[in-house]
């Protein structure tokens, strides 16, 4: 039998080309502060009088949610990522792949330790975030990555996607 090798005519790549590089997600612009720009008011507005961060629920969370501006959200999503340690973060990823559920999604999820290194907290120079959560964050042994999925289900799917960006 005759084997047909005109399927193999448009062929894009092989195994001896480098792979092509895929183009990087759109992510919103963060609010950036150069020598024209200046931050809205909103987002460096002083977080000193946050409610403690207290499991399970409390108002800590409604708070995040509500009177935080989305750029203070990230930030202090940043701010908690990098506060954790490499174990910590393994376990944050895994349960937020839990709670995506989507193979199509989590299957894009860049693996190894690029993924797990500290996020540029920079992004959101001059943005405010509360401190205080990070110091009660560090200080929680068992908590973390709940605490993790209670602000990941607060967000609204433009700042998930914004979230599931930085890991892909």
């Amino acid at each position: 039998m005759p084997i047909d090798y005109s399927k193999f005519d448009h062929i894009d790549s092989s195994d001896d080309e480098a792979p092509v590089s895929k183009k990087p997600a759109v992510v919103a612009q963060p609010p950036v502060q150069n020598g024209s720009q200046k931050l809205p008011e909103e987002h460096c507005r002083p977080l000193e009088n946050v409610p403690e961060l207290e499991m399970p629920e409390g108002e800590w969370l409604q708070y995040y949610g509500e009177k935080m501006t989305a750029p203070q959200r990230m930030q202090t999503l940043v701010h908690l990522w990098n506060s954790a340690d490499q174990t910590e973060r393994v376990d944050f990823l895994r349960h937020l792949i839990d709670i995506i559920g989507n193979p199509a999604v989590t299957n894009r999820i860049k693996g190894g330790q690029e993924v797990l290194k500290d996020l540029d907290a920079n992004y959101y120079h001059g943005v405010t975030y509360p401190e205080k959560w990070v110091d009660s964050f560090q200080a929680m042994t068992e908590d973390k990555k709940i605490v993790f999925e209670k602000l990941f289900k607060t967000l609204d799917s433009q700042e998930r996607s914004l979230v599931l960006g930085t890991l892909m």
